[in-house]
């Protein structure tokens, strides 16, 4: 008797553990759904455009399983930027023995960004300009984003600025450089993808671009 006791109990709780297993995947499926139905609509409309019932019809979920989640249109679009512009950003702080590792580390990333993303949300090829769209929409309505932001590119900057002072120290590249203007122009390349892709016409030719500046600035500064 004890034994069945103990055995039922041990059922009862693998039985409970698997509930909440199976409801914890279907909650984390649903909110998925849920982000990732809303950074394409946000991503291809302005923000004023995107309803909750568009929402709604667009994951085909239920009213009511949308706001279990999220409570407004404006909670939604935070938890969207949260999850595809803030938990995607590159860590600042990661440091490179040679400024030639940071720019191929820069050129490799952009690149791996911008098709993830093509691949995934986009098949016109106009991907870098509705992601700007979107970068430009979260300053106006996600509040504390424009310091968040802030934050970021400051730190960005700054690890451009010790890479090219450690290639300074390190003999790699010239002496003669105003060392915040270069970083700067570093970070400008990056963030011209928009201008490049209009230029060149389509993502390939802009990334193609991208990476003979980034290359072009090296060699000419390198020793």
């Amino acid at each position: 008797m004890i034994i069945y006791n103990n055995l039922a109990t041990e059922l009862k709780i693998v039985r409970t553990f698997a509930y909440r297993l199976v409801g914890f995947i279907i909650m984390k499926d649903t909110k998925d759904i849920i982000l990732k139905t809303a950074y394409n609509l946000f991503l291809y409309n302005n923000y004023e455009a995107v309803t909750i019932h568009k929402i709604i019809q667009a994951t085909g979920l239920t009213k009511g399983a949308i706001y279990y989640y999220y409570a407004s249109k404006e909670e939604i679009f935070k938890a969207v930027i949260d999850k595809y512009m803030l938990e995607n950003r590159a860590d600042p702080s990661e440091e490179f023995d040679t400024l030639q590792e940071l720019v191929q580390h820069s050129i490799e990333s952009l690149k791996s960004k911008i098709t993830r993303m093509a691949i995934e949300n986009s098949s016109d090829g106009n991907v870098p300009i509705d992601y700007l769209s979107l970068f430009v929409a979260a300053f106006r309505y996600y509040p504390g984003f424009a310091n968040t932001g802030s934050q970021f590119f400051n730190a960005v900057k700054e690890r451009w600025v010790k890479a090219i002072k450690k290639a300074i120290k390190n003999n790699e590249i010239r002496n003669d450089i105003d060392v915040e203007a270069m970083a700067n122009n570093f970070l400008q390349i990056s963030s011209s993808i928009v201008g490049s892709m209009i230029m060149g016409g389509n993502v390939l030719c802009a990334l193609d671009m991208i990476e003979r500046q980034f290359r072009e600035i090296y060699r000419y500064i390198r020793k």
